[in-house]
């Protein structure tokens, strides 16, 4: 009989979907998603929804009454590691049902560098503890926690990953630069655009188109840079694109993928296409950027000032950024495949419900 078990986020990403469709799919489990935004157009194909809203108490979140009774229905809850939802919380002290924590164990924000230190640590470990176990995107996390004294038997990693869409080998053109993702100035956006126009200006070798996907605060602000540099024959901005067909068309004419300041499931995406990724070695990331091996699948720059020279390179070499591609998607189809990241879950939920 296949077990019952609650998933509780504030969202359900879209990107996610994919991966609890494995999970649901299996016969060993009967997942049902809560979470606080609308009906899917995927609710009833292999997972079940359910509406929760939560309330707010200055930096907390909590639920109501019905959080506690539908908690009930279920054999295992894994809730998001939120440190500030008391709903989350109270459940780890006391409950009647098996909790999974699933998170990326560590402190990553737009404000610190990954895995920072802060006193915050000392509550992930003690709530860890109270847990029958814990999920992770990364083994990062996990060797940490078996550092801090956590039952490593009861510690999973499910590697944060994306779907991509299979790819005709024959039709690829490896000839542009691509960006992918939100346009705020944490990001570095800028800084690529500078090491962009330098990397032009030496007039080296014929430059690669750069594409830059997404919107944002800094959308105009761009706009207005490409024009007043003179580079709207080199530099285009699509705007925010989520249809997946669309972005495989950009990634598959795509040698690199750069995103200075950040590395997140872009990362992976990219991988899944067969783009080498280009970020700062401390470029805010969930773990993602941990993925990327120097000169194998990517580049992990030290100085932004290296970023033209990088951008240089891949105009005079792009055979050997198409190499680091190749290596990239092996990774991916290795490592980091949605049903490696839902094999995670599973056998985190079977662990727990012996």
């Amino acid at each position: 009989m296949a077990l019952k078990v609650l998933f509780v986020t504030y969202k359900l990403q879209n990107y996610r979907v994919p991966i609890f469709d494995i999970i649901g799919r299996s016969n060993k489990v009967d997942l049902t998603i809560a979470h606080s935004s609308s009906l899917s157009k995927y609710q009833g194909d292999n997972f079940n929804e359910k509406i929760i809203p939560f309330k707010k108490l200055g930096s907390f979140t909590y639920y109501d009454k019905e959080f506690k009774d539908l908690i009930t229905q279920f054999d295992i809850v894994v809730c998001m590691f939120y440190l500030f939802n008391l709903s989350f919380l109270k459940l780890a002290l006391k409950r009647n049902v098996k909790l999974i924590f699933w998170g990326i164990g560590v402190r990553a924000s737009y404000n610190a560098k990954f895995d920072s230190p802060t006193i915050m640590n000392n509550i992930r470990y003690f709530l860890a503890k109270k847990s029958d176990a814990m999920l992770f995107y990364s083994d990062y996390a996990k060797e940490k926690y078996i550092k801090h004294g956590i039952a490593k038997e009861k510690l999973f990693v499910m590697p944060n990953t994306v779907e991509v869409l299979s790819i005709n080998e024959s039709k690829l053109q490896r000839n542009k630069i691509l960006f992918i993702g939100s346009l705020y100035k944490q990001k570095k956006i800028f800084e690529l655009l500078e090491s962009y126009k330098q990397a032009v200006e030496k007039k080296e070798a014929i430059p690669l188109e750069l594409h830059i996907v997404g919107g944002g605060a800094e959308f105009d602000n761009i706009k207005t840079w490409v024009g007043s540099n003179n580079l709207r024959k080199e530099v285009f901005l699509h705007g925010a694109i989520f249809e997946e067909n669309k972005l495989s068309e950009l990634f598959n004419s795509a040698c690199a993928c750069i995103s200075p300041g950040q590395a997140g499931l872009s990362v992976l995406k990219s991988f899944g296409y067969g783009v080498p990724f280009i970020t700062h070695i401390d470029a805010i990331t969930g773990g993602e950027r941990l993925n990327i091996k120097n000169n194998v699948n990517g580049i992990l720059f030290d100085e932004y000032n290296d970023l033209k020279y990088i951008i240089l390179d891949i105009f005079k070499n792009p055979k050997k950024f198409v190499d680091m591609g190749e290596n990239a998607k092996n990774f991916y189809l290795s490592e980091r495949t949605p049903e490696q990241m839902a094999r995670g879950f599973l056998d985190a939920v079977e662990y727990v419900s012996k």
